[in-house]
C-alpha cells in the first residue's frame, strides 16, 4: 500500500489518496518472479482511491520477487503506478521485505480478528465523543475544551514539569523546550497548522542535559511563582500579524495550564522564559525583550 498527494493538490482541495496492490498467488515453496507486470495482467489487482468514479487511465509497470523463508516471505518489488485523472505517479519500492503468508482461510480469519477489534474501538470512540457532546452541548465546545475535559478525567498529579514551543512560521519550523524535574530537552520539527505548536515525539533533539541541584531548586521556585496558576488562555498584541509566537504548556499537582503568546509580554510567562535562557546554550535562547514588547503593546493602545 502507498499514499502520496495529487499533483497541484493545494488547488484541488488539498486532496490525496492511496493505491493498493493485491496480488493471487499459488502455495509455493520456494520462489517466484513476476517481470513487466501490467494494470491488466492476471491475478493482479490494483485499488486506486484517486478520482473517485469519474474515468481515469492507469499504467502500471514493474516486478515482483517472492522467496520463501521458513514460514514467512521475503518480497523484493519496484512497482510504478501512474494515472491521468488526476495526474498522479506513485511508486512502490521494497527490498528483501518480511511478510507473513496465509491461506485464504488464514487470512479470513486474520482480518476478521482485525474487524472485531476496530470495531470496538469505533464503538468506544463514538461513546466518548457523545459523552462529550451532551457534557459540553456542542461538537464545537467539546472540542474548544477537550484539554480540560481530558484533566479532570486524567489529571497529572506528578512534580512540576512544562513545555515551550517557538513557532518560526515563514520557516515553517518550531522548537520546543521541554522541561521536568530531571532534565531539560531542546527538539525542532515542523509546526502544522491546526495545532501551532506541539511536544512531538518524532521531532530531532537537538539539545539535553540533567538538571543540577540549582536548577531542581529554580525550578521548584518556579512552580510557585505569583500569578502562574491563573494564566489567561491568550495573550496576544493584535497590531502585529505571525511575529513572536510561543506556546506555554504546565501541569503540577496543584494546576494545569496551556498559554498562548504573540507578541506579548506576561511577567509570570518572562519568569519561565528567563529559567530556560539561563540553561540553554546561546543559540536556543528565547527572544523574550520585555522594554520592546510593552513599547509594542502600548503603542497598539493596550
Amino acid at each position: 500500500m502507498n499514499s502520496s498527494e495529487v499533483k497541484g493538490g493545494w488547488g484541488q482541495g488539498d486532496v490525496s489518496g492511496s493505491v493498493q496492490l493485491m496480488f493471487e498467488l499459488p502455495a509455493i515453496n520456494d520462489s517466484i518472479v513476476m517481470t513487466n507486470l501490467s494494470y491488466k495482467a492476471n491475478g493482479v489487482h490494483a485499488i486506486n482511491n484517486y478520482g473517485g468514479i469519474d474515468a481515469k487511465r492507469e499504467y502500471l509497470t514493474g516486478n515482483v520477487k517472492l522467496v520463501r523463508d521458513g514460514d514467512k516471505m521475503v518480497l523484493t518489488a519496484f512497482i510504478d503506478l501512474v494515472t491521468q485523472n488526476p495526474d498522479t505517479r506513485q511508486q512502490i519500492v521494497l527490498a528483501n521485505h518480511s511478510m507473513q503468508s496465509f491461506s485464504c482461510e488464514e487470512y479470513q480469519h486474520y482480518m476478521n480478528q482485525k474487524d472485531s477489534i476496530q470495531k470496538k474501538e469505533n464503538d468506544e470512540l463514538v461513546n466518548a465523543i457523545t459523552q462529550a457532546v451532551i457534557a459540553r452541548d456542542s461538537i464545537l465546545e467539546a472540542g474548544n475544551k477537550r484539554i480540560q475535559d481530558s484533566l479532570k478525567l486524567h489529571p497529572y498529579t506528578g512534580p512540576f514539569r512544562f513545555w515551550v514551543s517557538k513557532v518560526d512560521k515563514p520557516e515553517y519550523l518550531r522548537t520546543t523546550y521541554s522541561v521536568n524535574q530531571d532534565s531539560i530537552v531542546v527538539k525542532k520539527g515542523p509546526y502544522d497548522f491546526i495545532y501551532l505548536a506541539k511536544n512531538y515525539p518524532a521531532d530531532a533533539v537537538y539539545f539535553k542535559r540533567a538538571l543540577t541541584k540549582k536548577e531542581k531548586k529554580a525550578l521548584a521556585a518556579l512552580e510557585q511563582q505569583a500569578g502562574l496558576d491563573s494564566l489567561e488562555r491568550f495573550y496576544s498584541n493584535n497590531c502585529i500579524l505571525d511575529g513572536l509566537i510561543l506556546v506555554f504548556d504546565m501541569a503540577s499537582a496543584a494546576f494545569s495550564k496551556e498559554v498562548s503568546v504573540t507578541n506579548y509580554y506576561q511577567e509570570s510567562l518572562g519568569a519561565v522564559v528567563r529559567f530556560l535562557n539561563d540553561i540553554v546554550p546561546k543559540p536556543y535562547r528565547i527572544w523574550y525583550d520585555k522594554k520592546q514588547l510593552v513599547k509594542d503593546q502600548n503603542a497598539c493602545g493596550r
